[in-house]
């Protein structure tokens, strides 16, 4: 994988920027790790241009605005660290308990998504997950919560999903993939090569790869047809699962509305099957004869 400050270098080739855009770039490259956490204000302060400056810098790069590069300049940097060097990094910008740095993390990444997730991609992903013959979700370890959710949603919503979470698993489940088929890896931070090799066997055979990841550049991204971009980044070790949590429920949302009737009538077909399970503490038919 790149450097970050390669990757800088290659994003700014060939392009001819005003001397004040050129030394926002030239910042990013000497310091990505503050090009990493600043606020725009911030950078722009650390280049001595303004903040408009440093927005169309990243507009002039391809970006929305200065949120969306800095996620992608972030997802780099951190792509490159190990888990011990990613504590140094958080340790030395702490300023308060790790409980309440998780807290204040997460707050933090969803604000993030709320301003900067496309809702036009969510809807795509969502109807392309209703279009699907075959939905197969990929995501191993702790990412496999955020799958699990997505597969058990859209299940109950009319859209049965299988999640596959080991390689073996994932090997066997590409083998008779076709074009009328939807592969959704879930992976963020240092990407996992089964996700990658799934992606790569899904585009071979011309099914769809809808991606959910912490960067818009990467060897996955650049397999996928869609990619929705969440901040991952925790405030110890681990990665912060909220976002891509809270993404996966707005895509069931969109995707119960894909088709109402049908989603109503599967839903109601998961109820009925709870009641007749038994699975629920509080049995509404079960109450209901006990109290006739």
């Amino acid at each position: 994988m790149q450097s970050v400050e390669e990757w800088l270098r290659e994003l700014g080739h060939g392009h001819t920027f005003s001397r004040a855009i050129q030394h926002v770039l030239d910042v990013a490259i000497a310091n990505p790790e503050l090009a990493s956490y600043a606020s725009a204000t911030d950078f722009a302060a650390a280049v001595g241009v303004n903040g408009a400056t440093v927005t169309r810098a990243a507009q002039s790069l391809g970006f929305s605005g200065w949120p969306e590069w800095r996620q992608e300049i972030r997802a780099r940097f951190l792509g490159l660290l190990t888990a011990p060097e990613l504590v140094g990094v958080h340790d030395a910008q702490a300023s308060e308990q790790p409980f309440d740095e998780t807290l204040n993390r997460q707050i933090e990444n969803l604000a993030s998504i709320r301003k900067t997730i496309n809702r036009d991609v969510v809807r795509r992903f969502a109807q392309a997950i209703a279009g699907a013959n075959r939905r197969l979700v990929v995501a191993s370890g702790s990412y496999a919560a955020a799958g699990r959710l997505l597969c058990h949603n859209a299940g109950i919503a009319g859209y049965r999903c299988e999640l596959i979470d080991d390689a073996v698993a994932i090997a066997n489940a590409l083998g008779d993939l076709t074009s009328e088929d939807i592969v959704i890896p879930i992976t963020f931070w240092r990407i996992y090569k089964t996700a990658l090799a799934a992606a790569r066997e899904a585009r071979a055979k011309h099914a769809k790869v809808y991606l959910i990841s912490d960067a818009l550049g990467s060897p996955i991204a650049n397999l996928a047809d869609q990619v929705l971009v969440v901040p991952s980044e925790g405030a110890s070790y681990f990665p912060s699962l909220l976002p891509s949590i809270c993404v996966v429920e707005g895509i069931c949302a969109e995707l119960a509305a894909v088709n109402p009737d049908k989603s109503k009538s599967a839903i109601s077909a998961a109820e009925r099957q709870w009641q007749q399970f038994d699975l629920l503490y509080f049995n509404s038919l079960r109450s209901k004869a006990s109290s006739e």
